[in-house]
């Protein structure tokens, strides 16, 4: 279980430092819908994150989450606190963070301040609220990212290479 477990969470190639693109989903949404954001996840090199365990076991969670990822690289985590952290309170939300931040769980990159604390419903940084875009909704993640960029155009350094990574595959 160790060996499928690592294999499932290793970051795909494209990965980099920041892992700006979050996929906020739960294992309950239909079928259809995970299919294409997996798919979409693994274009863009977004990660999508769930927020604890399926029936409160491990094993049935990789089981499920290898079923649905099946051999592509899609990076994926279960963080209850970015849950808290983007205030995500449905699923799917897309959160595209604006500032570098080191990916959760992986301590070798970068080395930009740490993501903030949360704890019950609240985080302790405010800054933080402002240092994301996040769109809800069972949407395509390039409608997502238009509605991200129609919003706040001054994230389109953000924005841009996500749409053009997604479109050009």
């Amino acid at each position: 279980m160790a060996r499928q477990g690592a294999a499932l969470t290793t970051p795909p190639p494209s990965a980099n430092a920041t892992n700006a693109l979050r996929i906020f989903i739960t294992l309950d949404m239909p079928r259809g819908s995970l299919q294409r954001l997996v798919d979409q996840a693994q274009r863009s090199g977004a990660t999508l994150v769930l927020r604890g365990l399926k029936s409160q076991s491990m094993r049935q969670t990789l089981a499920a989450v290898g079923e649905l990822i099946e051999t592509r690289n899609v990076s994926w985590v279960i963080d209850p606190d970015a849950f808290t952290r983007f205030s995500v309170s449905a699923a799917p939300t897309f959160v595209l963070t604006l500032a570098d931040e080191p990916m959760p769980g992986m301590a070798a990159f970068g080395t930009t301040p740490e993501l903030p604390r949360c704890s019950g419903t609240s985080c302790t940084s405010p800054a933080a609220l402002s240092s994301y875009l996040s769109i809800a909704g069972d949407v395509s993640l390039d409608y997502a990212l238009d509605a991200m960029l129609r919003r706040s155009p001054e994230a389109a350094t953000r924005v841009t290479p996500l749409l053009q990574k997604l479109r050009k595959s």
